[in-house]
């Protein structure tokens, strides 16, 4: 698939406001409908641009309510304090609340332009915070997975733990991008958290720094018995070229088996899911299913690249393993090119298509659902392991890129040792 200019810039109005109360919701909604697409955000992301031009009216396009302009006009000729009235958060609370009509919690969402920057220096890798992936399920802010090398990880911060207070305020009752709003913040500040933890009755406080994070997708290290263990901590662009040096450098090393460590994998963007899986797999074979709201399904497969490993694999999976790093555990697993080991993942079975909007906002909206090979669905299931495996009370897994390579630290990894043990033909 090839991957176009992704800028996030929507056409400009050829016709000027001078005021921000002659943007009525008519307008701003029809506005919404002619836009083109780009893709990011939480969720498999798809990272294509799509033309407005030559769209079709939908029915209910036509014929959006005058009630709509009639509320706006009341407001702004009769509400009595006339210095509340905020144009611009009245058109956000607006497109929000039609996007939660739709039960699409936690994926399908509204940014505004400041969260469009910041979701885009996301996927490059490059980005201020406290390293935490968080999504909303059942109104709880449910972390995903923290980031590598960043202050949640180093503070102990688990996929599963539920983010309950954020400087002494409770999450109850706000959205996911409030949540966001109130955690993110600049360069070396910090933020007060409180953590539920299941299983755990005390909550989890801690007080994690804002820090500049330069994550690298893939980092690798040589094992015991010459098993590369490969991490892939997420996919932004570029992950797939990372790793593909990465499997060519561990090749040159005399690796004998390869250990793709997905754990705390959050996703990114599909390119780069389907140009990591085409690594392991055969040109043409299977990678995932995508279905559109008519329920018509495409099958997406493995493309020729720049090396094709035959190297025998195990894929590490846990609660974290989120969205793309899903479509590659279950690519790889439908195919038979690898054994899952570890514990069923989150279960993040949407695509996401942004939506730029003409004031620098966006609409991350749900355009597709995606299933494994086998015609499973993953949303709210997550990918089955072919072997589950917990790590004991405590233990964290072991990653090349906490810098070290101790012998304690790799044998109490217990589903990294499953891994090695399978990869040695004892499993």
């Amino acid at each position: 698939m090839d991957e176009p200019r992704n800028d996030g810039h929507a056409p400009t109005s050829t016709h000027p406001q001078t005021r921000a109360s002659l943007l009525t919701p008519r307008f701003i909604i029809v506005a919404m409908l002619a836009i083109f697409v780009v893709g990011l955000g939480l969720g498999v992301l798809v990272d294509q641009t799509l033309s407005p031009f030559g769209r079709t009216t939908t029915k209910n396009e036509a014929n959006i309510p005058e009630s709509v302009d009639q509320a706006w006009s009341v407001i702004h000729q009769h509400y009595v304090d006339e210095e509340a009235i905020d144009d611009q958060k009245m058109v956000s609370a607006a497109i929000k609340g039609m996007l939660t009509t739709l039960g699409d919690q936690g994926h399908t969402r509204y940014l505004n332009a400041e969260e469009v920057k910041q979701n885009q220096q996301s996927l490059s890798g490059n980005y201020v915070g406290v390293g935490i992936q968080i999504e909303q399920r059942d109104n709880k802010i449910v972390v995903i997975a923290p980031i590598d090398g960043s202050s949640a990880e180093r503070a102990g911060i688990k996929p599963g733990d539920i983010l309950s207070k954020v400087n002494g305020k409770s999450t109850d009752g706000l959205s996911i991008d409030d949540v966001v709003q109130s955690v993110r913040g600049p360069e070396g500040t910090t933020v007060d958290l409180v953590f539920d933890r299941p299983g755990q009755p005390e909550p989890i406080a801690v007080t994690l720094e804002r820090t500049k994070l330069d994550v690298k997708s893939v980092q690798w290290v040589m094992l015991p018995d010459q098993i590369a263990d490969i991490r892939i901590s997420q996919f932004a662009r570029g992950t797939s070229d990372e790793l593909t040096a990465a499997i060519r450098d561990a090749q040159q090393a005399g690796a004998k088996g390869i250990v793709l460590d997905l754990r705390s994998d959050p996703g990114g963007l599909l390119t780069e899911a389907t140009g990591t899986a085409s690594q392991f797999l055969k040109p043409g074979e299977p990678i995932f299913i995508s279905q559109v709201r008519n329920g018509d399904r495409t099958t997406h497969r493995a493309e020729s690249g720049d090396i094709r490993t035959e190297l025998p694999v195990v894929v590490l999976v846990d609660h974290g393993t989120a969205s793309a790093a899903e479509i590659v555990s279950g690519a790889l697993q439908h195919n038979q090119r690898a054994k899952v080991v570890g514990q069923p993942t989150f279960g993040t079975g949407t695509v996401l298509q942004q939506y730029p909007l003409s004031d620098g906002s966006a609409i991350l909206l749900g355009t597709e659902l995606w299933l494994t090979p086998g015609g499973q669905e993953i949303r709210g299931q997550g990918i089955k392991p072919d072997i589950e495996v917990a790590l004991p009370s405590g233990v964290v897994p072991y990653f090349p890129s906490r810098g070290h390579n101790s012998p304690d630290a790799i044998q109490q990894d217990t589903q990294l040792q499953r891994a090695l043990d399978l990869l040695k033909g004892a499993g």
